[in-house]
């Protein structure tokens, strides 16, 4: 599927309905613009966790996230390698 955008005077373009309802981007949903070079840039739709399924913790040792329900450190490397493509 291809479509065709003319950006803004500020540079803006708007992501075709089309596309946003496929990959749920609403308002809030963070998108990642990478430039590939040779004039190919790719957009990666961001999903955002549940804050209350995670726990931020920075001590003296360091910093990482603690998750609330148990997670298959192999499922989140497949999300990750999915996701990065």
């Amino acid at each position: 599927m291809t479509h065709t955008a003319i950006p803004s005077i500020k540079g803006q373009i708007t992501i075709p309905a089309e596309i946003r309802t496929k990959y749920n981007i609403g308002k809030d949903t963070p998108v990642v613009i990478e430039d590939q070079g040779k004039g190919i840039i790719t957009l990666k739709i961001m999903r955002m966790v549940e804050n209350d399924s995670i726990e931020y913790y920075e001590d003296k040792g360091g910093f990482g996230l603690n998750f609330k329900k148990p997670i298959d450190p192999q499922v989140l490397i497949d999300a990750i390698k999915k996701i990065d493509g």
